[in-house]
């Protein structure tokens, strides 16, 4: 589900069943500021907090309480205690008082207590409260089980103050501020029984016998029976609990949370009710954790038909409008500006707590460093300006120094508005400048043809080319050649986004064939040459060094290139139909906007091209490596991959069909958008896959080895094939996969849940952690397949064919199944079927 939230609040949900129904438990844990001007502060420093300083307890479990509580992660100092080494520490909230008292380390002597020794900081948690191994209220503690005299023991450090404990045979009751453990008697015997109704009906959730006061955690005298939420502005005293000030007191900011639903398939907004009913006191770091709870109805065990929470607090004399959380949700939606509202926590919290929160970084938004450096600027350019003036007016002319604008970057609430003007500005500016040209051009059209005729095209002009009429000074030549360097490599990854270069006359095209073949023939290096636009067509160039060589525009049809280094090559729009690159070195050349017509790349190193908007037809790239290839606007039909390595390629938008990859090693390999028509890669070994929105019907994996592969997001598989392949951590959730063939596949923690896998064969594949949770079999066949303890609940099993197949302990809880789910000689010890699947019912009634 979707999160929207103000960055200050956290979020903490939980799906539980109850009573037969499913339902959503909500949490809204906002940390703020004790003392005078409390303040909200940052969600990562409340997490951080919860971490360093709740001891290893879980902040909250988002299930709804009964009646409100607080706890206290805190601790006392030695500085509060009197000679003997004991002090008080208390707190008072909300009409409730507790004190506790605390002392230095003792132990018995004999039947007598000794002398506390002195400490610097104790925490006011369970291991310093009477307890201990067997002692079923605290078995954390200390103090029990009670030894004979002679042999040490150490006494408790926290106790009631009316309840110390005396003699060395009795005991006192455990104390503390931090919650209570599940399996403790306190609360153990709170949880109800599991009994029949509640295996068929209520499995695996919490039972209807269980009262509701099992989901308080804090010691009952830090509970509130008569509150079902804390009131706003509930006033605290925290008494020797602060390492400089011995009283913390104060009142909690009046704050109220909101919470939207938004349900997949639905538009509208549904409040859920929010109540404080936990405070969390942090006193030595002045913080507390307000928790709102609250629960929502829902249709699936794990939530899936919630699309969207909206979450918000808000002061509670201040309240909002449903329209204006509807209109936030809206703005937060939009495809195009929706990350930038989502800055605007004025829109989801209160700007008083937020500038409070923000002070240390200025104006709440963290841009008073920004301003500081602003105006810093601004200062110096004030300063140099009137420098310059000074200077000017002492030669005799006057004028006076310019202001400096006074503007200051937008803050973070206000980007959203501050980009959406300065793109009508420009807009409205970019409109004028086109009614201009038009004007221009219409008047002057040899202007057109001037700006067409100066464009770019072809490599850049070499500085030897005027150094005859010019000859350069040594230093200056080694610049020079840098510069050709680098422009040379500018060309290099941008020749197709220029005008395409001329091909040349058959003169000039013949005496490049002729310098080449000359060259060649001799042995010598190419690498560097000019041939833009030369026809070198069915020339045999074998193991040829055309490193860096510039063949833009080139025809090198039919041109035998076996082995040759062409490293860094330019071949843009070079003709290649029916040329030769077997076991050539391509790596980092350009080849886009080039026709392969039936080119063979056997064994070629294709490592770091670039090929943009090309074509692939009948090309053979058997045994082929490309690693970080930029693949772009790319068209692939019948073209052969097998055998070959294929590592960090992302392929968006394009089109493959009868394209095979049989037994070829692919690393990290990702199709978003795309369409593979007849693909296959049978054998392959497969590390590193993700398909995104892609349809690929018909294609094949059988006997391929799959791990760590995601299929994702509106991807179609219909009529693909995995027989016999092994599937490791490989994810089809929501995949549509009709007719699949899954046929003796090994299947080893995958996640098939929401998939589409009508009319499926599943025979004799062997399921190791399977999930298949709402996953729709209708039709299916798993008949001899191995479903040890899979995750099937809620599947839709209608016609599906389990004959002989191993359900062991495999969950089918509410699974869709009816007379026509084949069950014949299954073998069903222990397979859970409760609780039965129900009517699809309102949740929200």
């Amino acid at each position: 589900m979707k999160i929207i939230k103000p960055t200050p609040v956290g979020i903490l949900t939980r799906t539980y069943r109850q009573a037969g129904n499913e339902h959503l438990g909500i949490a809204i844990p906002v940390m703020v500021t004790l003392g005078n001007a409390p303040g909200l502060v940052s969600e990562s420093e409340l997490w951080n907090t919860v971490g360093s300083e709740l001891g290893g307890y879980a902040l909250d479990a988002a299930l709804p309480k009964q009646h409100a509580e607080f706890l206290v992660a805190g601790r006392t100092y030695g500085q509060y205690c009197d000679t003997a080494h004991m002090c008080r520490v208390g707190i008072r909230f909300a009409g409730l008082h507790k004190q506790l008292q605390v002392s230095g380390a003792r132990e018995w002597n004999g039947n007598t207590p000794s002398q506390a020794a002195p400490f610097e900081c104790l925490p006011l948690d369970w291991p310093l409260a009477y307890g201990g191994a067997g002692y079923a209220e605290n078995p954390r503690g200390i103090g029990y089980p009670t030894r004979a005299p002679g042999s040490a023991q150490l006494l408790p450090h926290i106790a009631y103050p009316d309840a110390p404990v005396v003699t060395r045979e009795r005991g006192t009751a455990p104390v503390a501020f931090t919650p209570i453990a599940a399996d403790w008697p306190q609360r153990c015997a709170l949880y109800g029984e599991m009994d029949e109704r509640w295996l068929k009906e209520d499995c695996p959730g919490f039972p209807r016998t269980m009262h509701p006061d099992y989901f308080n955690v804090a010691p009952r005298d830090q509970q509130f029976p008569q509150l079902d939420s804390l009131p706003p502005g509930a006033a605290y005293e925290l008494t020797h609990m602060h390492p400089e000030r011995p009283t913390l007191a104060g009142e909690l900011p009046p704050l109220r949370a909101r919470c939207f639903v938004q349900r997949i398939r639905e538009s509208d907004l549904t409040e859920v009710a929010m109540r404080l009913t936990t405070v969390w006191f942090i006193p030595h770091r002045e913080r507390a954790i307000m928790i709102f709870h609250g629960v929502a109805r829902v249709q699936e065990f794990d939530a899936q038909d919630v699309a969207c929470l909206l979450l918000a607090v808000e002061c509670h004399n201040e309240p909002r409008s449903d329209a204006h959380y509807r209109r936030v949700f809206d703005l937060r939606m939009d495809s195009k500006r929706g990350a930038l509202h989502a800055l605007r926590d004025l829109d989801l919290a209160p700007q008083s707590m937020l500038a409070a929160a923000g002070d240390a970084d200025g104006d709440g938004n963290g841009h008073a460093q920004a301003g500081l450096q602003v105006s810093a600027l601004q200062r110096n350019l004030q300063q140099r300006a009137r420098e310059q003036a000074s200077q000017a007016a002492a030669a005799g002319a006057v004028i006076s120094a310019p202001e400096v604008a006074t503007t200051r970057p937008p803050r973070l609430d206000e980007l959203a508005e501050f980009v959406e003007r300065n793109e009508k500005l420009a807009e409205t500016q970019l409109a004028a400048l086109e009614q201009t040209r038009q004007q221009i051009e219409a008047k002057h059209p040899e202007l057109t043809a001037s700006r067409n005729a100066a464009a770019r095209r072809g490599p850049p002009q070499s500085f030897a080319s005027n150094r005859a009429q010019h000859p350069a000074r040594p230093e200056m030549l080694e610049q020079e050649r840098d510069a050709e360097r680098k422009l040379r490599a500018s060309y290099l990854q941008s020749a197709h986004y220029q005008e395409a270069a001329a091909r040349l006359d058959t003169a000039s095209s013949a005496a490049l064939r002729e310098r080449v073949a000359a060259g060649h023939g001799r042995g010598e290096s190419l690498a560097g040459l000019d041939l833009t636009g030369a026809d070198l067509s069915g020339m045999n160039l074998r193991h040829v060094d055309l490193a860096g060589a510039l063949l833009e525009s080139a025809d090198l049809s039919g041109t035998d290139l076996t082995g040759a280094n062409l490293r860094d090559a330019v071949i843009a729009r070079a003709a290649l139909a029916g040329t030769t690159f077997a076991k050539a070195d391509l790596s980092g050349a350009n080849l886009s906007l080039t026709d392969c017509e039936g080119t063979d790349f056997s064994e070629a190193v294709l490592d770091r091209c670039l090929f943009e908007r090309a074509v692939w037809r009948n090309c053979n790239a058997r045994r082929a490596s490309a690693r970080r290839v930029q693949f772009s606007g790319c068209r692939f039909e019948a073209v052969d991959f097998t055998g070959g390595t294929l590592s960090e390629l992302v392929f968006i938008e394009q089109t493959l069909t009868d394209v095979t990859f049989h037994a070829a090693t692919i690393r990290k390999l990702a199709f978003i958008q795309c369409r593979l028509d007849r693909v296959a890669f049978t054998a392959a070994d497969i590390e590193g896959f993700g398909f995104v929105e892609t349809i690929a019907q018909q294609i094949r994996f059988d006997h391929a080895r799959l791990r760590k592969a995601c299929f994702a997001k509106d991807t179609v598989l219909d009529r693909a094939d995995f027989s016999r392949a092994s599937l490791t951590e490989v994810n089809l959730r929501h995949t549509q996969a009709r007719n699949a063939r899954f046929s003796g596949a090994t299947i080893s923690q995958c996640d098939f849940s929401d998939a589409g896998l009508q009319q499926a064969d599943l025979s004799d594949a062997k399921f190791d952690g399977g999930h298949l949770v709402r996953t729709d079999l209708s039709g299916a066949s798993l008949a001899g397949a191995d479903l040890i303890g899979a995750q099937m609940r809620r599947a839709v099993l209608h016609d599906a064919d389990f004959n002989e197949a191993n359900l062991f302990r495999a969950n089918l809880a509410e699974a869709s199944i009816d007379a026509s789910t084949r069950l014949d000689h299954a073998y069903l010890e222990q397979t859970v079927f409760h609780p039965l699947r129900k009517e699809p019912h309102d949740v929200r009634a």
